[in-house]
């Protein structure tokens, strides 16, 4: 079993060797970021469990990074606990659905105790692992708006032996992977409404989302083929149904 990832984001180095050395002494993995910036770069390349958060930093401060962690619904994606000297400032956090607040006077068991707390509230039991399914591996969940170029793609995968789940707004996605597993899912970037970087982002707390693929794509040319999105694993700038098709291809061979 993986031991729980935490993210320390805060500025002061001396708070985060200290807190961070706590934390791995109670046996959980500890990645540290000295502001806000350097957190959402860490949380791209693995997501962690809990998020333990000061609020003055240099750069994207806290109150920044906790606002672009947060979905449509203005609570965070991620459990987060504010561990912060403005210990003025509870009453104000506890309109923000974070997990827990503690003011950094606090005695150090009261950290550790607040962090066990959270992740136990947070933890989800194992799945126990189950033969893969082979039809499974052929399903494809497409998001794309637009009515002709949903199409196309729909018959481009089904001739290629892929069977389609399509939709052409982000309303359905819940229910539509609670009702099918897909093996990967296809997001437009610019979407009505919202965008593809966005649903990517919120898909990273469902469990039904959980593991599976996502690629996204975009043929306006704004973004590199190098670019790079929270919860995305594979970037195409294209939405050609034969880009799409070696994309999705290459994933699952």
């Amino acid at each position: 079993m993986n031991s729980p990832r935490i993210l320390l984001v805060d500025d002061e180095p001396n708070l985060r060797l200290m807190v961070g050395d706590q934390l791995r002494l109670e046996g959980y993995e500890v990645i540290t970021a000295s502001n806000g910036d350097e957190a959402l770069q860490a949380i791209r390349v693995q997501p962690p469990d809990l998020i333990i958060l000061d609020v003055s930093m240099p750069g994207m401060t806290g109150l920044a990074l906790l606002k672009k962690l947060s979905g449509p619904d203005g609570k965070p994606r991620y459990p987060i606990l504010v561990f912060t000297a403005r210990s003025n400032m509870e009453q104000f956090f506890q309109t923000t659905g974070v997990e827990g607040f503690l003011s950094k006077a606090s005695d150090p068991t009261h950290l550790l105790g607040e962090v066990k707390r959270i992740l136990l509230k947070n933890s989800r039991p194992e799945k126990k692992e189950s033969p893969p399914n082979p039809k499974q591996r052929r399903i494809i969940m497409i998001l794309e708006d637009e009515p002709l170029l949903n199409t196309r793609l729909k018959t481009s995968f089904n001739i290629a032996g892929y069977h389609t789940i399509t939709l052409t707004d982000s309303h359905g996605l819940a229910d539509a992977l609670q009702r099918q597993s897909p093996a990967i899912i296809l997001l437009k970037c610019v979407l009505a409404g919202t965008t593809g970087m966005d649903i990517a982002a919120s898909l990273a707390d469902y469990t039904t989302a959980r593991g599976i693929p996502i690629i996204l794509y975009d043929a306006s040319g704004i973004h590199s083929a190098a670019a790079s999105f929270m919860n995305v694993d594979k970037f195409v700038p294209s939405n050609s149904p034969a880009d799409l098709l070696k994309a999705v291809t290459g994933m699952l061979n």
